[in-house]
């Protein structure tokens, strides 16, 4: 406004050029300047050398304004001007100089900013291929963050760039390059909001969101770092968080050696950087866990390339199972370890993406031959058609389809009734067996429970147990249960139920009847016998026995009252009583071993007194054989009954009997082992032939026309077999047979 004045007045006195040289121009000059001196204040914003640039043209601007405001200063003067309106044109003049100048430095200035930063842009752009190629080289994703970190550390303005992951609340160093000289071992930098959190890299891990920092030296944020890092000459940081659909893989960070080095433009293309390499190792991280798992599977994986016809790769089960090399099998025809491959099998609907499965064979690099089931795909692999299959060996498989093939065959051709149940009892299953056992057909027990078969002899506290035997995964055993058939009528049953465990749980239960009606049916005719023969044991042994003493008594009183010729036939009467009594004992014996049960147990007992005993009796009753024992006979328990002296009596009888010596010897001993004692009775009779040695005991043989010696050696075997021991026969020096008996040692 006071140069308008001025101006105006000097047009009023005729001057013209003064005033709009006083006036107008000054303004302009006053104005542009004041404009475009402001840029001046925004100098920090540029590079330390185009600083200098800036500052050189504002001084250069200045001294013009000066010159020229001297010119016109002079020129006032001359004109008779006052000084104060020289002053007001000089001060003018100069800051319009500095203010055009500024203007035009600043747009210079820019010019060579812009053309910096364009060629700063190709350079990044130059990296940012060179890390496009370095990705899609590398598939470790180890390597592939270190050549980031190497590629933007050699570009300039970047001096050191490291790539960390999160580990504890922490940010941990995972790769890094340029100038770091153990930048990152001195340092510390959190996640959760703190101080050490909040700087570039923490910002970006936390937020998944990039953050720079144009100034380390006077943000207060970079404070816990900003020492180290004046040491190694970082200016500026920028911080990219690596992270692929929500999944935060880590924090990409550059570090600059100027002020306000990431622009626009430089962080746009450092965050695709960063995608791309978030992708690049979510993309390498499912690689390989998908190769951990393919390479985990027991199942052969093989990519088939449908367009080259070869094998473009397989998991480890593959090489292993197939025994051979990667560099073998890789770029094989099928026909390596395919045997006969059935084309319509093995490309069959390959342009569809449905699954497919069939069967084939495969052939090991030995020659060794497995089924398996193929199930196949067509896939895209690498840019091209490609079949993906999965095989199975089935020879497990087969193997136990032909184990229930071979189970079922045996169930159903089984002779005894089985059913199978669920957990409540329904019935699932029932064998042909069941159904000609019973009476029902498979439709009509199948859905039912087996209470159908009851014949109701049975009350329920007996079914509780039975449930409670099974449903605790132990077996329920029957012998003699008695159901009912479909029309009524009743048969008795062994039955066994067993429950079927899986993983430890009780899943079925399967019930097997073996039809024992017939064998009740035998056991009680046997009983019936068995009550005939112990009545006719009693007339044998009481009433025989009985009549046969009277009959001996009544010859002894006749022996005086007869003559010479009748005394003959007393005598004959008396050696056949005596036959008659002794064969009576003989079979009362026998009777009482064949109607003892097979059961019962042997007990416990002392050697010696049967023994003696036996032989006291047979000393006895023939005064003119001469019996004695050798040695000391052992009180050893033996496994035996009272019973064990009728062994010893009649092999001594048998003995006694048989010899044709005058005076008949027998020599009785004992020997004792570890297990066993073995009785030893020798005579001096003829012998036995070894022929007739197998037949001395009337084995199958067991009547009174035996071609052994009687009953009585019968029954000895019978004894001894039932005692758990053995009795053979040997030959006697100079003459006669031995007799072994051999005794298991009670335990």
């Amino acid at each position: 406004m006071v140069a308008l004045l001025v101006g105006w007045e000097h047009a009023q006195d005729s001057e013209p050029l003064v005033g709009l040289l006083l006036g107008v121009f000054p303004m302009v000059l006053v104005g542009v300047g004041l404009v475009f001196a402001g840029t001046y204040f925004y100098r920090s914003t540029l590079p330390t050398t185009n600083v200098w640039k800036l500052d050189a043209w504002v001084v250069a601007g200045a001294l013009v304004g000066a010159a020229i405001g001297g010119l016109f200063v002079s020129y006032q003067q001359t004109h008779g001007n006052t000084t104060v309106h020289a002053n007001y044109l000089m001060v003018n003049t100069v800051l319009g100089g500095a203010g055009i100048s500024t203007a035009l430095g600043y747009a210079t200035v820019l010019r060579a900013v812009e053309s910096e930063r364009l060629e700063t842009t190709g350079e990044i752009l130059d990296t940012v291929r060179e890390i496009n190629r370095q990705i899609a080289t590398t598939d470790d994703r180890e390597t592939l963050e270190q050549a980031v970190c190497e590629t933007l550390a050699e570009a300039d303005p970047y001096v050191f760039a490291w790539v960390g992951s999160v580990e504890d609340d922490e940010l941990v160093p995972r790769a890094s390059a340029g100038v770091e000289d153990g930048y990152l071992d001195s340092i510390t930098i959190t996640i959760s909001d703190g101080a050490t959190s909040r700087g570039p890299a923490g910002t970006a891990a936390r937020t998944h969101e990039s953050a720079v920092m144009q100034d380390i030296h006077e943000d207060p944020t970079f404070e816990p770092w900003r020492d180290a890092a004046r040491e190694r000459g970082y200016q500026s940081s920028m911080a990219v968080p690596l992270v692929d659909h929500g999944t935060r893989y880590g924090v990409l960070s550059i570090y600059a050696d100027r002020k306000h080095a990431f622009d626009g433009r430089e962080r746009a293309v450092l965050e695709e950087v960063g995608d791309t390499l978030a992708n690049s190792i979510a993309a390498s991280e499912t690689r390989h866990r998908e190769a951990r798992l393919l390479n985990s599977m027991d199942d052969i994986v093989v990519v088939y390339s449908l367009e080259r016809g070869e094998i473009l790769g397989a998991n480890t089960t593959g090489f292993g199972r197939l025994e051979y090399d990667e560099s073998v099998l890789l770029g094989a025809h099928l026909s390596s370890f395919v045997v006969d491959p059935d084309e319509d099998n093995w490309f069959h609907d390959v342009e569809s993406s449905d699954r497919f499965v069939f069967e084939s064979t495969f052939e090991t690099a030995s020659g060794e031959t497995f089924p398996v089931e193929v199930s196949a795909v067509s896939i895209q692999y690498e840019g091209e058609r490609a079949m993906l299959t999965l095989a199975r060996d089935i020879t497990s498989r087969r193997e136990h389809v032909r184990t229930l093939q071979t189970y079922r065959e045996a169930i159903e051709h089984a002779g005894h009734a089985i059913y199978i149940t669920d957990t409540d009892g329904i019935i699932e299953y029932v064998n042909p067996a069941f159904e000609e056992q019973t009476g029902y057909t498979e439709q009509e027990v199948v859905g039912e429970t087996p209470s159908l078969l009851q014949s109701g002899r049975y009350d329920e506290e007996f079914y509780e147990n039975l449930w409670g035997t099974i449903l605790n995964g132990e077996q329920w055993h029957y012998e003699g249960m008695v159901d009912a058939r479909k029309d009524g009528s009743e048969f008795y049953v062994d039955q066994t139920i067993a429950p079927i465990v899986v993983d430890d749980e009780v899943v079925r239960f399967v019930a097997i009847n073996r039809d024992i009606t017939d064998l009740k049916e035998y056991q009680r005719t046997l009983e019936d016998r068995n009550e005939q023969l112990e009545l006719l044991n009693e007339i044998v042994r009481h009433d025989i026995r009985n009549d046969m003493q009277i009959v001996l008594g009544m010859s002894q009183l006749l022996e005086d009252h007869v003559d010479e010729d009748g005394r003959g036939r007393l005598a004959s009467i008396t050696e056949k009583s005596d036959h008659v009594v002794e064969l009576t004992q003989t079979i009362g014996e026998l009777m009482a071993t064949l109607l003892t049960d097979e059961t019962d147990g042997t007990t416990a007992i002392s050697l010696s007194q049967p023994l003696n005993a036996a032989v006291d009796e047979l000393a006895h009753a023939n005064p003119g054989a001469e019996i004695r024992i050798e040695g000391k006979i052992p009180s050893t328990p033996v496994c035996a009954d009272e019973m064990v002296e009728s062994v010893f009596r009649n092999i001594l009888n048998n003995a006694i009997q048989h010899t044709h010596a005058d005076v008949p010897e027998v020599v009785v001993s004992a020997t004792e082992s570890d297990d066993d004692v073995t009785v030893r009775i020798a005579d001096n009779g003829p012998g036995i032939p070894e022929s007739q040695r197998d037949d001395i005991f009337g084995k199958g043989e067991r009547g009174l026309e035996s071609s052994g010696t009687g009953l009585g050696l019968y029954l000895v075997q019978t004894l001894v077999d039932h005692y758990g021991g053995s009795v053979t026969i040997g030959d006697n020096d100079p003459s006669g047979a031995v007799f072994e008996i051999r005794l298991e040692k009670a335990a």
